[in-house]
């Protein structure tokens, strides 16, 4: 009777354990799953606002220059390349980041000519740096929307990239000033427009209390700055 106790203890055990272990792998994918969703969804109210943009400005310049036109709706297939080759993952590096913005400022420069002046500063560390798709580009769009609106021309954009102490920070600047005044920028930049509230909401989904994100003015330059944690994506 004591060796059928426990071996019977111990048979139910086991099998107590597995399937609590099934559970749990259950529990866990189902999360997972869900904020895959989540993403997603919250990319793909991201992505037609920058189409917009992007058509907006090319309409812009059809009736006057259709060579540089036609420049535009290259980068703008590029750019849509982009968003299609990315639709099935939560993260890619920086530098893919980074060249799907230098199509969308390439348009935008086409737009504003010598009026738009943009500089890269990224560091080879951070080149390979994994990041969630279309995190930066409400950063850059807004950058020169309202920085058209409040900066001297040429408006400057700066935007840097490096990695210090495993942790990615990436800086959007231009120059120009708060938009006091303006309902809509404030909206914005509190984080109840849809493009920063897609952002603040991707980035508490996949780097909880792992993220920093700040705005400011400083010495005629509007800042926003961005460190990730060196947490871990596609959860």
């Amino acid at each position: 009777m004591p060796v059928w106790f426990g071996w019977s203890t111990l048979y139910f055990g086991m099998k107590y354990w597995r399937d609590w272990d099934t559970e749990k792998k259950r529990a866990q994918l189902a999360i997972s799953l869900a904020q895959r969703a989540q993403l997603q969804m919250l990319r793909y109210q991201v992505n037609p606002h920058f189409l917009f943009n992007a058509l907006n400005s090319v309409r812009a310049l059809m009736d006057e220059d259709k060579k540089n036109a036609k420049g535009m709706i290259t980068e703008l297939s590029e750019f849509l390349r982009y968003s299609l080759m990315t639709r099935d993952h939560t993260e890619v590096t920086v530098q893919n980041e980074f060249d799907a913005i230098r199509h969308y400022l390439s348009i935008e420069k086409k737009r504003f000519e010598n009026n738009l002046d943009v500089t890269f500063e990224v560091d080879q560390q951070a080149q390979e740096y994994p990041i969630l798709s279309f995190l930066i580009h409400p950063f850059v769009e807004n950058a020169i929307k309202y920085g058209m609106k409040t900066s001297p021309m040429p408006l400057r954009i700066r935007i840097h990239a490096s990695v210090i102490n495993g942790h990615l920070r990436i800086i959007i600047s231009n120059t120009g000033s708060w938009l006091e005044t303006s309902t809509e920028f404030e909206r914005i930049s509190h984080g109840t427009g849809t493009g920063m509230e897609n952002v603040r909401a991707r980035l508490e989904n996949a780097y909880p209390n792992r993220y920093r994100l700040e705005t400011q003015e400083i010495d005629g330059w509007v800042q926003a700055l961005l460190e990730i944690h060196n947490a871990p994506i596609g959860r």
